[in-house]
């Protein structure tokens, strides 16, 4: 044995004796239950960062256990293409070298992406090897790799069929600079201080005049309605009457409405109605005959009013107008109001566009309601238990999902848009000059550019409602593909079945569904629900039958640590300081906390002794390797040998119980409690009693102890048995221990 373990010389190593082994490829044998889950994909927007190496120290433990149990045991690696964030952290990365994503068209950007995440995969697959999983490479998955792509696109062909999918105005949240839409999930809020303008909506025919407050009067001309509470006293007189736009002078009815209402905290002030540009108002219109149209365009510029000018310069103008004609009332400079920015950090506004949407309530395949069934069905198990209950609520409540992106990265939705009727298309395309070009496709052929190219260039298209579309062409006629790319979650929704390869192959048949399935708590509703939804649509089953959900780690903001905030450190830091066993453990300590949570540095610390205590055990026992020739016999033990060999027999089944359970830290502190026996026993025995048989006894002890803490510390107690021990096949090979039963009579 060296005289200290080196992680930075010995892990590389251990790997590749497990790689060149082949002992995490698991053999199909129907005659035993096997043990299968899949790693979450890392997002290839980047290197993993810290957070990351917490999902993977829980499922490794669980795989090392399970294989140990004699159970056909798979854990498949992946990564995830990532979407919006990939392409988010690459323009960011454009950023700091003085380019941007503008002087790229759709083609070449796609691609300097897809190198991009090909470099981010390999570094992202050297992390998961350097913390020490037992993942089958054989079947690593990308959510991009051409199976994958496959699959997405045969999933949405699946539900055109079945009539699940359908095109409608949508009002989504977009980010002019990124210029795609966003999931509200995705959004980061801001508070911040906004001036709150109190408007003067004169009554039809009368000087009279009811206050109406904004922060956004540069869409003050849309208002064509005010809706109130017929239980707000303060404000209900006003119903049936009729006010003026201040802007228009068009009429604004003043309506009923049983909309949110507390009269215990009523609203301090009346609201105009915006279903142009606020989405609760908006969601109103989809339920009563009120319009509602798009004010801004692709560039998040005004399209009425003020056509051409971002909001905030309309706003400008709009103030003056409504000062110099007396219509502002008075002005609260320090209100306070929810902003909303993209991962960014950008602005994001309100349009209503046209975009696909997954129905969830379709009478002949509901897909809400099957869902929910199968949870109760198949008895889904949540840890921790009471977040059950927000699974079950943000199923019951989910809106159909608008299931498409303007993101350049990602999956083509596999559409084809017949142009029969040019003039139902706009289009951005770069012509043969490179030159970028929008405008409607009827102009374009008028002007005598030829379909050819503006299909090559094309970098987006927009359609009327009534545009025809298909999945597959027809001969003689002329089309251009759908440049909107899936919503990540859509092909990550269908992961817990498509890793498994296609639902006729030997692996699914074998491994699905997954024993369980280990992620952050704040992926419950974007990723657990939706691969409950799309897994059960695809094959009647549940993707996994538990689901764990950690507590998340802390940037020293206080936030979620994340690579698109920027405040995630580096996986390397702690593994090139701590090594990966220490940092492991260090990470498993803090499974039992309930909240989000800081990392600090003691905690490794404490680890990374432990694993010197545990090397230092080790020489004591190679000192016994040279004085040992056979070994102990049970009548000459004392009580402090039987008892060690007590507590080491019934410790692998606590252990296992504990596993089980999902109690990874109680698991672990009871290993750590353990080495402290050893250490005592080693100093009790040491000067005194029959020295050979001490040695014998810590030999036979430490070589089970290593076999049940090697889930938990597999670097470490790999080169240990092997120094120790020489065996013919290496720890990550080798059973569970089973109990002996020493003493009983």
């Amino acid at each position: 044995m060296q005289e200290f373990y080196n992680h930075k010389k010995i892990d590389p190593q251990i790997n590749l004796l497990w790689e060149r082994g082949n002992y995490f490829i698991p053999k199909i044998d129907r005659t035993k239950k096997p043990f299968s889950i899949f790693l979450v994909p890392p997002n290839a927007s980047g290197e993993m960062h810290i957070g990351n190496a917490l999902m993977i120290a829980i499922q490794d433990i669980l795989t090392r256990y399970h294989r140990a149990k004699g159970e056909p045991t798979l854990w498949i690696p992946s990564t995830d293409h990532g979407g919006y964030e990939t392409q988010v952290n690459f323009e960011r990365g454009l950023e700091k070298v003085g380019k941007d994503r503008y002087s790229y068209t759709s083609q070449e950007l796609f691609e300097a992406i897809k190198y991009f995440v090909e470099g981010n995969n390999n570094i992202i697959k050297n992390q998961i090897k350097a913390l020490g999983a037992s993942v089958d490479w054989s079947r690593f998955r990308y959510t991009m790799d051409d199976e994958s792509i496959k699959a997405t696109n045969e999933t949405f062909k699946k539900m055109v069929a079945d009539g699940l999918i359908y095109r409608r105005p949508y009002m989504a949240s977009y980010c002019p600079e990124c210029a795609t839409i966003l999931a509200d999930l995705e959004l980061k809020e801001k508070k911040e201080k906004t001036p709150l303008y109190f408007i003067k909506f004169k009554f039809q025919n009368s000087d009279e005049y009811l206050p109406l407050a904004t922060t956004r009067p540069e869409f003050l001309f849309t208002v064509t309605h005010v809706l109130i509470h017929p239980t707000n006293k303060q404000y209900a007189n006003n119903i049936g009457k009729t006010l003026l736009n201040p802007i228009t002078g068009n009429p604004v009815e003043i309506i009923a409405s049983k909309r949110k209402f507390d009269p215990q905290n009523p609203e301090p002030f009346l609201t105009p109605f915006f279903p142009s540009y606020k989405k609760y108002d908006y969601e109103y219109t989809l339920r009563n005959s009120i319009p509602a149209r798009n004010l801004l365009d692709w560039q998040g510029n005004m399209l009425e009013r003020y056509p051409g000018l971002k909001p905030v310069e309309a706003r400008a103008k709009e103030i003056l107008f409504l000062k110099e004609h007396g219509f502002i009332e008075k002005t609260d400079d320090a209100y306070l109001e929810s902003t909303f920015l993209c991962k960014r950090g950008h602005a994001v506004e309100n349009v209503i566009m046209q975009t696909w949407f997954l129905k969830l309530d379709d009478k002949k395949i509901p897909l809400r309601k099957n869902a929910l069934e199968a949870i109760k069905k198949e008895n889904l198990v949540i840890f921790p238990k009471w977040r059950e209950k927000g699974l079950m609520a943000w199923l019951e409540k989910m809106t159909d999902w608008p299931i498409a992106r303007q993101n350049v990265w990602g999956i083509k939705i596999p559409i084809w848009y017949d142009i029969s009727d040019p003039s139902k298309f706009i289009v951005w395309f770069v012509n043969e000059k490179r030159e970028k070009k929008c405008g409607n496709l009827q102009s374009f052929l008028d002007q005598g550019v030829p379909l050819k190219e503006v299909s090559q260039g094309l970098e987006r298209i927009y359609t009327s409602e009534d545009a025809a579309w298909t999945l597959d062409k027809e001969a003689g006629k002329n089309y251009l593909p759908e440049t909107d790319t899936f919503d990540t979650w859509f092909s990550s929704g269908q992961w817990g079945t498509i890793v498994f390869n296609h639902i006729n192959s030997d692996d699914f048949s074998y491994f699905y569904p997954s024993n369980s399935i280990v992620i952050g708590h704040d992926l419950l509703r974007l990723s657990i629900s939706r691969k409950i939804l799309l897994s059960q649509y695809l094959n009647d089953r549940l993707p996994f039958k538990t689901v764990y959900l950690h507590s998340l780690i802390k940037g020293q903001d206080g936030q979620k640590m994340s690579k698109s905030i920027g405040n995630a450190v580096s996986l390397e830091y702690y593994l090139e300081k701590f090594g990966a066993d220490a940092t492991r453990m260090a990470l498993i300590s803090h499974t039992t906390q309930k909240e989000d949570f800081l990392l600090l540095e003691d905690q490794f610390i404490v680890y990374q002794n432990f694993a010197a205590r545990l090397w230092k055990i080790g020489q004591m026992v190679e000192v016994g390797n040279q004085l040992l020739t056979g070994s102990f016999k049970l009548k000459d033990l004392s009580q402090e040998d039987k008892n060690l060999l007590l507590i080491i027999d019934n410790l692998p089944i606590q252990l296992g119980l504990y596993i089980e359970k999902f109690l990874f830290a109680r698991a672990q502190t009871k290993l750590c409690d353990f080495l402290s026996n050893l250490e005592g026993y080693a100093k009790i025995k040491q000067p005194k009693e029959n020295t050979i048989i001490s040695l014998s006894i810590l030999k036979y002890v430490f070589k089970k102890y290593l076999l049940i803490l090697h889930p938990f510390m597999p670097f470490t107690t790999e080169q240990l048995y092997g120094d120790l021990y020489g065996p013919t096949q290496p720890l990550a090979a080798s059973p569970w221990p089973n109990k002996m039963n020493y003493f009983d009579e």
